[in-house]
Formats: structure tokens, C-alpha cells, sequence
């Protein structure tokens, strides 16, 4: 998906020097979920720009990794509308486009899972939907890269776009999914046999079934540095199962009590996937109590199993994945890489080092969410933001709101506070959070509106 302008307006003939100036910095999903619901709750005029060096809109960036095709969630719990939580199955079921690619699936199109292609079409849908209702606000997309963000002498935010261009924004949005680096996306060079995919998540296990799928690569070794691979989710979905017993407040008494908890569930035949969803409900409060050093040894010790549980493939992928490993097409390594070279990988094991050979190595490691990055990096020297305990994101509360920006309308969306929220890198939970983001900026948007004398952005675009 391509934006037609780096300077398209709604409005270009609205006054903007008497609007209150928001940026979203990101167009994955989460930006453009942010924007979709900054347009159904703020409830006065307001000038948006949207900042993406990329020219593409990839929706699948922050919800899974970036540039996979799996998505992890059902229909059913893919709607951009809280208040419409069928909006994605009727659209499905009405729209000309994709009526007759429908998935069939024995319990419901509600328990389906979607190509990504199919889920970015119905947000860019909405989007443009929204944007189409709101013709009092002026949206601007720019192509510019953000450098660095500061406190603005006149209040509000600077941002910077490279070394002299700076602008000034009441509220500012981060929406960089999982960090803003390059795309590692690779493609099999001529002749190429063997693969190494870095990493156990979904992402990788995308990349590795991607490449034996396009037949030009027969074998993929997988690396996985904790061993964990990504469990399935259950046939049909299931809800959250809560027992009435509390959860201890300790990082071992919990897990022993969901182990439990799995464990009568498997005997009595409805599936671990109920007890983890109830548990999941729980963990932001549970997290909440626990102590540095719990903390410290959940990432050490228990992440790694945790995550696999957690981010679960839809079953077709789940069967093709220990299908590829039962035929030897895939072999599962676990240890972890020390370099990676034009021919292959460094591979440290629990027998020593090794060199595994590969004409093509992909790398799908979870990093940290870009805080390396100079734009964060930024934002923690100023002192506008923490990094979580876990250090792979910023510290924010439920509603995206950074730590040391909570009353000053700077938020770290999705992904970006996954230190500091559980889950809140799945598709509902960040739909979740941007309206309810959207919602407390409206609260305050129109004083600050009042309050300062705006300058124009965009004068030199």
C-alpha cells in the first residue's frame, strides 16, 4: 500500500495556525490504529501528521513481527472498533473484494485465521473511512525521518527531522512497532539450498516455512536460543479461563499455580489455551507486585517458555511446522549464534562452538524496541522516558503514556511498552490502548489548543 502524497491534506483550506498539532511517529499498524481512533474520540479539530520514511504502509509491522504473513489472531478478535468487535467478520462477509476468498473453517468465520494481506486491506479501509468523516481535521504525511524529540521552550514537544529541521507538537504518538531498524527481509540468492533462520518465535518460524513453501530452499535449520518454539493455538477459540483461587503474588508461586491449573485442564480434555488466556487477564497485576529482582529472573528464566505459550500459530501452521521437522526439512538447533558471516553462522551449543554452513542466513531475533536507536535515545536523555526493567521497551501506564510525559501528551504505543504492559503487542490490546489514549488526549486537547500560540508545521515540506 502506497500513499499517493507526502502532502496530502483534508482540509487545506482550514486555518491550521488555531489547531492543536499531534504526530504520530510510525505507519504500522499501530500508527495508523492510533490515527483511525485519534478520529473517532477526539471531538474538535486538530492538525495530524503521520511520519514514515517509507513510502509503504505495512499494517502487519507491530502486530507480529515485522514482515510476517502469520497472523496470530482470529477474526473474531480483529476489529479496529471496540464497540464492533464483528466489524472485521462482516466486512469479510460483505466485501466484493474478499467474498469469495473467505476461509472455511468448520467452527466459524470467527475462528479463522486471515492472510495479513486480507487484515491490512480492511484497516486501510477503515482508515480512509475515518479520515473521509473527519473533514475538520487536516492530516499530513510526511516522509521525513525523526531524529530526536525534546521538550519545545513554548511548551509541547520539538521534533527534530534530521540535523536543522525542528517542528513543534502539543501531543506526539510513538508508533514504531518493535523499533525503528531496516528490513531484513532477504531473498534467496540463485542456486540457494540451505537456510539458517535466527530465531523461536513467530516470525521465525514464518520465514522458515515461507522459504521451504517457495521450493527454492529444501533445508532450514531454526535456531533457537531458549529451545521454546511457538505453541498452537486450540481448534475453535476459547475464552478466558478464571478460577476463583487468587494468584500467589510471587513470580514462583504464580507459575506453579497456572502449571497447575494447565495440567487439570489437559486431564479434563478443554486445553492449557483457557487457563493461559485467564492468566494473561491477571498478569499486568501480577507484574505490577513483582519485585526487581522477580522481575530480573522472570526475563533470565521464564520469558522465553512464557512467550511460546503466549504467541501461539493457528494450527494449519503449528502441524506444517512439526510436519517440516518429522520429514527433516527443518531441524531445530538450540543454543545461540555468536556471528553471522556471508556463509553461514557461529553457533554456540551446550557441546561448544560450531560452524553451521548456509547459503542464506536470516536473522529474526527479537530486540529490544529500538530504544538503541538515536530517536529514543533521545527521548531518555531528555528525560521524557524511562526503559522498562526488562529493557526492551519504555515504561508507560494502560493508556501509552510514558512515565515522565504522563501529564505533558507523550505516548509510547504497543509494542513499545511491552516491558511494562503484557500482551500489549496483540492486535486487540493495541486497539484497545489507542482509544482509550485517544480518549485522555480529548480530554485536554481543546485547552491546549487555547492556551498556545501555534505555529505552522510543514512550512518547508
Amino acid at each position: 500500500m502506497t500513499l499517493l502524497s507526502s502532502r496530502s491534506s483534508n482540509s487545506e483550506s482550514r486555518d491550521a495556525d488555531h489547531l492543536a498539532r499531534i504526530a504520530i511517529i510510525g505507519r504500522g499498524f499501530t500508527g495508523i490504529m492510533t490515527a483511525i481512533a485519534l478520529f473517532k474520540r477526539v471531538d474538535r479539530p486538530f492538525h495530524l501528521v503521520m511520519f514514515d520514511p517509507r513510502a509503504k504502509i505495512d499494517i502487519g509491522e507491530g502486530i507480529s513481527q515485522p514482515a510476517s504473513t502469520v497472523l496470530t489472531s482470529r477474526v473474531r478478535d480483529l476489529s479496529v472498533d471496540p464497540g464492533l468487535p464483528d466489524d472485521f467478520r462482516r466486512w469479510l462477509e460483505t466485501d466484493d473484494t474478499w467474498r469469495d476468498r473467505l476461509i472455511s473453517d468448520p467452527a466459524g468465520l470467527e475462528h479463522a485465521f486471515v492472510p495479513g494481506e486480507i487484515f491490512s486491506t480492511y484497516v486501510y479501509k477503515r482508515f480512509s473511512e475515518a479520515l473521509t468523516h473527519r473533514p475538520d481535521v487536516i492530516v499530513q504525511f510526511g516522509s521525513d525521518a525523526v531524529t530526536a524529540i525534546d521538550r519545545h521552550p513554548g511548551g509541547g514537544y520539538s521534533v527534530s527531522l534530521g540535523a536543522e529541521q525542528r517542528t513543534r507538537f502539543d501531543a506526539v504518538f510513538l508508533a514504531t512497532g518493535y523499533g525503528m531498524r531496516e528490513n531484513s527481509d532477504v531473498a534467496p540468492a540463485v542456486g540457494a539450498q540451505s537456510a539458517v533462520v535466527i530465531g523461536g518465535g513467530i516470525h521465525a518460524v514464518d520465514r522458515a516455512l515461507g522459504l521451504l513453501a517457495d521450493a527454492k530452499i529444501s533445508h532450514v535449520t531454526l535456531i533457537s536460543e531458549s529451545g521454546f518454539l511457538p505453541q498452537s493455538h486450540a481448534p475453535a477459540a476459547v475464552g478466558s479461563v478464571v478460577t476463583d483461587q487468587p494468584v500467589p503474588g510471587t513470580l514462583r508461586g504464580a507459575f506453579r499455580f497456572l502449571r497447575e491449573a494447565a495440567s487439570r485442564a489437559d486431564l479434563e480434555s478443554s486445553g492449557w489455551q483457557g487457563i493461559m488466556n485467564g492468566f494473561r487477564s491477571r498478569a499486568r497485576d501480577l507484574w505490577a507486585g513483582l519485585t526487581p529482582e522477580e522481575r530480573a529472573r522472570f526475563k533470565r528464566h521464564v520469558k522465553a517458555i512464557y512467550d511460546s505459550h503466549r504467541n501461539r500459530l493457528p494450527p494449519q501452521h503449528y502441524q506444517r511446522l512439526h510436519h517440516a521437522i518429522a520429514s527433516g526439512a527443518i531441524i531445530v538447533r538450540k543454543g545461540k549464534v555468536d556471528r553471522i558471516a556471508t556463509n553461514g553462522v557461529l553457533f554456540s551449543a551446550s557441546t561448544g562452538l560450531e560452524v553451521l554452513p548456509a547459503d542464506l542466513t536470516i536473522d529474526c531475533r527479537f530486540r529490544p524496541s529500538g530504544t538503541d536507536s538515536p530517536l529514543l535515545r533521545s527521548l531518555i536523555v531528555a528525560g521524557l522516558a524511562t526503559r522498562d526493567e526488562l529493557e526492551i521497551g519504555i515504561v508507560v501506564d494502560e493508556s501509552g503514556r510514558t512515565k515522565s510525559g504522563a501529564l505533558h501528551g507523550l505516548f509510547a504505543m504497543g509494542p513499545l511498552g511491552l516491558g511494562s504492559l503484557p500482551d500489549i503487542d496483540l492486535v486487540p490490546q493495541i486497539v484497545s490502548q489507542s482509544h482509550a489514549a485517544a480518549s485522555l488526549l480529548n480530554g485536554w486537547i481543546g485547552e491546549v489548543a487555547k492556551t498556545h500560540d501555534v505555529v505552522k508545521v510543514f512550512d518547508d515540506v
